[in-house]
Order: structure tokens, then C-alpha cells, then sequence
């Protein structure tokens, strides 16, 4: 019965790893921005198949709209949320934080494209400098 336990112990502990695998242990990440030509703003890239915009629809405006979209690869990948730090000097430095929480088992079991959209609003200067990082 004492090996039994063990056993199904230790079967507990490899796939609560590998359910875990890719989302607690991964690095974090940058993503690009580039600048837009047709509109004032950023293009931004990241991991996960995240693509967005961050944009103001006139230089008059206070507010910058931040939208986008990840494309997980599997349906066991969440979106948790954001932070915003927003450093007082100026320009301002723009620090936006991206949580999520994805599965490598995922990609057997759950194999489908899942689209989380993501959209809020930013106050800052036209001239703010934006970081974004992937966690």
C-alpha cells in the first residue's frame, strides 16, 4: 500500500509539472514596437500570437487606446490581466504588463486557436515612451 502511494504521489507531481511547464517557469518577454506610418502611434508584437496597436486618434487627445489581441495556441493558455506603471518624469516612461498562463499540455490536448481580446486606455503625453513585457 506504502508503494502504491508513493507511486501515484510522484505520477501527481509530474503532471501537476507538466501542466505547469511553459507558464511558471518561462521567461519574461519584450515585446516590439514599431512605428506606425498611416496613424500616431505603435504597432506592438509578442509571444503567444499577440498582436495590437497603441494608438491616440489625434495628438489633441489626453489618452492613449491600447488594443490587441493574443492568439493562443491552445485553449488551456489564459489572459490573468495587466499592470500599468507610469513613471512621473518627463516624457513619461509607460511600463504595461501582460499576465498569462499557458500549457504545454495544452497543445496535445486542447489543440484549437483561442482569441482573448485586450483593450484599455493609458493617459500620458504624445511624447511617453512605452515598454511592454510579456510574463
Amino acid at each position: 500500500m506504502k508503494k502504491l502511494m508513493s507511486k501515484i504521489t510522484a505520477i501527481i507531481i509530474a503532471l501537476f509539472c507538466i501542466v505547469l511547464s511553459g507558464c511558471v517557469f518561462k521567461p519574461v518577454s519584450e515585446g516590439n514596437l514599431t512605428l506606425l506610418s498611416s496613424q500616431f502611434g505603435y504597432k506592438v508584437e509578442g509571444p503567444l500570437g499577440f498582436t495590437g496597436m497603441i494608438t491616440k486618434e489625434s495628438v489633441n487627445m489626453e489618452e492613449w487606446t491600447v488594443s490587441g489581441k493574443f492568439v493562443f495556441p491552445n485553449q488551456l493558455c489564459f489572459y490573468l490581466g495587466k499592470t500599468v506603471s507610469i513613471a512621473e518624469s518627463y516624457p513619461e516612461q509607460i511600463e504595461i504588463r501582460f499576465y498569462v498562463v499557458s500549457s504545454l499540455l495544452g497543445q496535445v490536448l486542447a489543440p484549437r486557436n483561442k482569441e482573448v481580446p485586450v483593450q484599455f486606455k493609458v493617459k500620458a503625453s504624445n511624447d511617453a515612451r512605452f515598454r511592454i513585457f510579456f510574463y
